[in-house]
């Protein structure tokens, strides 16, 4: 049987002959031609004259193989993955100890920051590469050190530099210091919390705000990103239910890395949902529980690390992401290992449900 593909052409590489694969409509929705017509000239024409500069063509396949979509690991990646791994150690000692003397080890704190997280920071693809991370247990280490790797890349899309940013990545990667004044057994549950369970989960906020108040030479900033980074910017959040201009930038920073990464991770009673899913979520929640100001600098510049993703999708096929669309990069289009070109926003049938490899 023959096979065919549905290829996207920008108007300028149409020419007549060729066969349109989906429907053209208007901006308001009319029908300009249909699926199957065979294109001419004048046809052309008129398409540029509505303005249209995408249309997807029919394409009969020849037989070809598929393509392999498995490429080994880069020189780059082995060097993060390395860092990394170490980096997570050394936070989970230090964490261990605080869980017992109570007292934020600040030099080793910033000795982190500045020595093992920053060049993880200034890793090229330093994104695709915490996807790709191998996370058997110890959620909270890692979490801490992706969220602090996520408020540097993010800080500096937003132009913070120097002291400055060193702050805001010290105040991602104490966020959930307060975590370790919560008793083991709420936090490492394997099912979802009670009511009464999740009040005193909550408290991490507060226990955390009390544990950097009392350390010397730690800026404000740090000291209300630990505190604010679970209040939203409508006042729904928590401990105190702030909202808008009384959540310092370092919080509202946080807050975004921080739903970024937990719902992109594997928890005990989570599983993780692709970025694309989670890059839709946070558009939904960015014009009233997150600064729409910094959730927009993240989303224009998180989509440039999608492109040349391989994606699972719904139905179970590979994909490679090869185009974003002039959106949030939600839903892109793709091209299927037996070369099948699928744009998302108009196939809403299928959806991206894992990243394979970044």
């Amino acid at each position: 049987m023959t096979k065919y593909r549905i290829k996207p052409y920008p108007i300028s590489d149409v020419e007549a002959g060729m066969e349109i694969g989906r429907m053209v409509l208007t901006q308001d929705d009319r029908v300009i031609l249909s699926e199957g017509t065979i294109l001419s000239d004048s046809m052309i024409e008129g398409l540029k004259f509505w303005d249209i500069s995408t249309v997807f063509i029919k394409e009969r396949l020849s037989a070809e193989p598929e393509v392999d979509f498995s490429i080994p690991e880069t020189a780059h990646q082995k060097k993060f993955y390395a860092g990394y791994e170490d980096t997570v150690s050394l936070l989970k000692e230090s964490f261990t100890k605080l869980r017992f003397f109570k007292e934020v080890p600040l030099t080793t704190m910033r000795e982190l920051t500045n020595d093992s997280i920053e060049p993880l920071i200034n890793s090229i693809g330093v994104i695709n590469h915490m996807h790709m991370v191998r996370r058997q247990d110890d959620y909270t280490f890692h979490h801490s050190v992706n969220v602090a790797v996520i408020c540097g890349v993010l800080g500096k899309w937003l132009s913070y530099s120097g002291e400055e940013l060193k702050d805001l990545v010290l105040a991602g990667l104490l966020h959930d210091v307060g975590k370790t004044q919560i008793p083991l057994e709420i936090l490492n549950k394997p099912g979802k919390l009670t009511p009464e369970e999740m009040e005193i989960m909550r408290l991490h906020t507060i226990r955390g705000y009390h544990l950097i108040r009392g350390t010397p030479n730690v800026s404000k900033g740090v000291i209300y990103g630990v505190l604010q980074h679970h209040e939203r910017y409508d006042g729904s959040g928590y401990p105190f239910g702030v909202s808008a201009d009384k959540i310092h930038n370092y919080a509202k920073i946080i807050a975004i890395a921080d739903i970024y990464d937990a719902m992109t991770s594997d928890r005990v009673y989570h599983r993780k949902v692709s970025p694309f899913a989670v890059v839709e979520m946070i558009v939904e929640e960015m014009f009233n529980k997150l600064d729409p100001a910094i959730g927009t600098v993240f989303l224009n510049n998180v989509r440039d690390y999608f492109v040349g993703n391989i994606v699972e999708l719904s139905d179970g096929r590979h994909a490679e992401v090869i185009f974003l669309g002039q959106f949030m990069a939600s839903r892109p289009t793709v091209v299927t290992q037996d070369k099948e070109y699928i744009d998302l926003e108009c196939n809403k049938s299928l959806s991206i449900v894992n990243v394979i490899r970044a």
